[in-house]
């Protein structure tokens, strides 16, 4: 049975790695948003999940949270810094929302967190692991994959 990896970004880039360095180990989808990641999580279920942490390249009306609130509540009315934050922090809050459907595959991001970062998101999201760079072997450990 082909384990299935989806991969969640803005662009195209963590879908192409995907393609190159880890098809052998994968059925590789991807989703841009969201709602096209519970989209496709609804019609088949992932192993494992690749998700990009900014979504800096996503319209604003595709992007998870409450920028009206998010914008009252922490940054002082101040749309454009709570619309910022929000595309920063997009990979996260769509984990959050893929966990609180039912979601529970292991997720990884190519990202540098802090120590206690990663914790957290432990803690709040289950199975979660970082890399620091777009390296295939660190990738295919952090995303369970066989050795090809």
């Amino acid at each position: 049975m082909v384990r299935q990896l989806l991969v969640i970004e803005d662009g195209h880039e963590y879908e192409e790695f995907a393609q190159l360095f880890l098809a052998d180990a994968f059925e590789i989808r991807a989703a841009h948003s969201a709602a096209e990641a519970l989209s496709a999580l609804e019609q088949d279920e992932a192993d494992a999940l690749l998700v990009d942490l900014r979504f800096d390249r996503a319209p604003a009306d595709t992007l998870v949270g409450d920028l009206d609130e998010m914008s009252r509540r922490r940054f002082g009315g101040d749309r454009h810094r709570a619309l910022r934050h929000l595309m920063d922090q997009q990979g996260t809050l769509i984990l959050g929302a893929l966990r609180a459907a039912g979601h529970d595959a292991r997720a990884v991001f190519v990202h540098d967190f802090p120590p206690q970062r990663l914790t957290n998101l432990c803690r709040l999201y289950g199975d979660v692991r970082a890399v620091s760079g777009f390296d295939a072997a660190a990738l295919r450990e952090a995303l369970g994959a066989e050795s090809a």
